[in-house]
């Protein structure tokens, strides 16, 4: 019996707008992920990287996320990613990216925020939303879609460039590995880089999953993709739903870009849906599998779950502290 584990994360999304994946919407994401049919489940990803706040993953995701062709990067350290992105794009070539979605913290809304753990003295970081902007154009990135509590007020006007660490807000820990801030000059509003949130105020929930509850095509080619790329493979994984809407093109999904919100959100969707949204995960690897793997497909087993529950280690909201 596989067992789930769920993360949640207070996510506040500029509340403009953004309809539900209507023509503009679709066209949005179709811009920062072009919907191609995948022939490969290791081309699922491609063009497009990922970053884990390490709180928010679990051991081996990063290969797991490979495996499907996205770029991962996971560190506590802002100025860390931003050199494993210059330096992935500069060695890869043939596997640049161009898109880039951030599983972090929000911080209320106060810092996009990496950490190891809720700790005072854990390795921790901050970015400006600005900040992010500046530094990824010059990479060829140009779309940055933002999956974090309270997302929308992210992008407000006063702490768009530089943020405020004196904000009080008690989720705001001790920077213990800086603050990455735009330079003075930096002129976001000329910038190429589109940052996009969904557009409506919930609880973004991410379950956990085991490589095992992928059908056997899906998971020979994430063995073989992983073989390819020298890594060892991967065993369980954690998807959010923002992450499954995207992929699936999923008509719930709302978004908005370039806006913000002061307004929090404590909304939160029902369990099953993220449940339902696991299994449309599960259902369109195995699909993509089956493409790769023509006249090899097997209907998958579907393990008997108990309910999921909060996992504080990789939890967004932490349980029995305030979400951020």
């Amino acid at each position: 019996m596989i067992k789930r584990l769920t993360l949640t994360a207070v996510l506040l999304f500029a509340a403009a707008s953004a309809l539900a994946l209507d023509a503009s919407s679709m066209h949005l994401l179709n811009q920062a992920w072009p919907d191609v049919k995948s022939m490969h489940v290791s081309d699922i990803g491609r063009g497009v990287g990922v970053v884990f706040s390490p709180d928010l993953s679990v051991p081996g995701n990063c290969r797991f996320y490979q495996a499907l062709g996205f770029a991962c990067f996971q560190s506590a350290n802002w100025e860390e990613i931003l050199d494993e992105i210059h330096s992935h794009n500069l060695l890869y070539p043939e596997r640049r990216i161009a898109t880039l979605v951030l599983e972090t913290h929000g911080t209320n809304g106060n810092g996009l925020k990496l950490q190891d753990s809720y700790d005072r003295n854990a390795d921790r970081s901050y970015i400006s939303v600005g900040a992010l902007q500046e530094r990824l154009e010059p990479e060829g990135i140009y779309f940055v879609i933002i999956s974090a509590c309270n997302s929308g007020r992210l992008l407000r006007p006063d702490i768009y460039n530089a943020l405020d660490p004196y904000n009080g807000d008690k989720l705001f820990l001790p920077a213990t590995c800086g603050i990455v801030n735009a330079s003075a000059g930096f002129d976001s509003v000329h910038s190429p880089v589109m940052v996009i949130t969904p557009s409506a105020s919930h609880i973004e929930t991410t379950l956990v999953g085991n490589v095992r509850e992928l059908a056997p095509g899906a998971r020979r080619a994430i063995l073989e993709s992983a073989q390819a790329l020298w890594i060892r493979p991967p065993t369980e994984f954690a998807i959010s739903d923002m992450m499954v809407e995207m992929l699936t093109r999923d008509a719930h999904l709302e978004l908005a870009v370039n806006r913000y919100v002061d307004r929090l959100s404590r909304e939160i969707q029902p369990q099953d849906r993220s449940e339902k949204n696991f299994s449309r995960f599960v259902r369109y690897v195995n699909a993509v599998a089956a493409r790769q793997y023509p006249g090899s497909a097997k209907p998958a087993v579907t393990a008997h779950k108990k309910p999921a529950t909060s996992k504080r280690p990789a939890a967004k909201n932490a349980p029995k502290s305030p979400a951020g």
